[in-house]
């Protein structure tokens, strides 16, 4: 049986950044958290306003096409289950991590999956709860 992967925000922007159309369907094949759209939303408005490393255009195309990723991705909801976000809450003040990385965790967790992130401090306290993690370029063609 193939593994689940769930993506957070920074692994679908590398993903994409760096692997282009051969990450797309590794990408619909997994599972991201709906708290992924916000956080790559943020990270494009932080490059294109704060960073000025993108024009407007070129922020709004990434923005689309990313957005129609993750639309099409399995998409982990907490409003699906009030114990979800009660989890993360309680994962957060545990591991001192935000609520956002406890979500991640959280959602890898309820899916028995593989949590993909560049994100040091996620993946120290994936390892300390048992949850596999691996790097985006680890799981890339």
């Amino acid at each position: 049986m193939m593994d689940s992967f769930l993506f957070d925000a920074s692994s679908i922007l590398i993903a994409v950044r760096e692997f282009g159309e051969k990450a797309v369907d590794i990408l619909l094949n997994g599972f991201t958290v709906s708290l992924a759209f916000y956080e790559v939303g943020n990270a494009i408005w932080k490059e294109f306003f704060l960073l000025r490393r993108v024009d407007e255009e070129k922020a709004v195309k990434v923005l689309r096409a990313i957005f129609s990723i993750i639309e099409r991705m399995n998409i982990i909801d907490l409003r699906e289950d009030e114990s979800f976000g009660i989890k993360a809450l309680v994962l957060a003040g545990r591991f001192n991590i935000t609520f956002y990385d406890a979500v991640y965790l959280v959602a890898a967790q309820k899916i028995g999956g593989t949590l993909v992130t560049e994100d040091e401090k996620l993946k120290e306290t994936a390892k300390k709860m048992g949850v596999k993690i691996r790097k985006t370029s680890e799981i890339m063609p």
